[in-house]
């Protein structure tokens, strides 16, 4: 996917980012997150969060987003550099629409994102929390070298506690 775009991400994508993470949200997590939120806040909910993320972003997170090759923005990634003295730095989100999915889009923006953390990290290698019952993306960060380290229980209301595993890659080298 030679033909992908990818930027760092401005105050004026919150609302893109936003109607991007609901609907990735609403068709990977329809059967972890209750229905009541799906169907409803759950784009006020992503756009308040984007908005302050974008507005008051920190020197250690990088926020970056997909273009397809006529334009239209298809996934965003969001990451803390050295967000866990033992894990290294953390993706706190990776989303694709899902209709962009399985086109290696979401690979190119881990890929992007973890390079531009090597240079500045200072060790511990990256990590994330995937919701056990997400098999498909599990599926995915596995086949790029990720392994599952630990379990722990969503802090996310909607989840109501359901199971979260950390993957873990000791170095960007592994990602793949």
């Amino acid at each position: 996917m030679n033909d992908i775009v990818i930027r760092s991400a401005t105050e004026q994508d919150a609302a893109l980012i936003a109607a991007i993470h609901a609907s990735s949200w609403r068709d990977a997590y329809a059967d972890i997150l209750a229905p009541e939120f799906l169907k409803g806040a759950v784009e006020d909910d992503r756009l308040a969060v984007w908005s302050q993320r974008l507005r008051d972003r920190p020197s250690t997170q990088l926020i970056n987003v997909a273009f397809d090759p006529i334009g239209v923005m298809q996934g965003f990634v969001c990451c803390q550099c050295d967000a866990d003295p033992v894990w290294g730095s953390l993706v706190d989100n990776l989303h694709v629409r899902p209709q962009a999915r399985g086109r290696g889009m979401g690979e190119r923006l881990l890929r992007d994102a973890v390079g531009q953390f090597s240079a500045r990290a200072t060790g511990g290698g990256f990590h994330l929390w995937v919701f056990e019952a997400n098999v498909a993306a599990l599926r995915f960060y596995e086949r790029l070298g990720g392994r599952v380290v630990e379990q722990d229980h969503s802090a996310l209301p909607a989840a109501g506690g359901k199971t979260v595993l950390r993957v873990h890659w000791r170095t960007s080298a592994l990602l793949g």
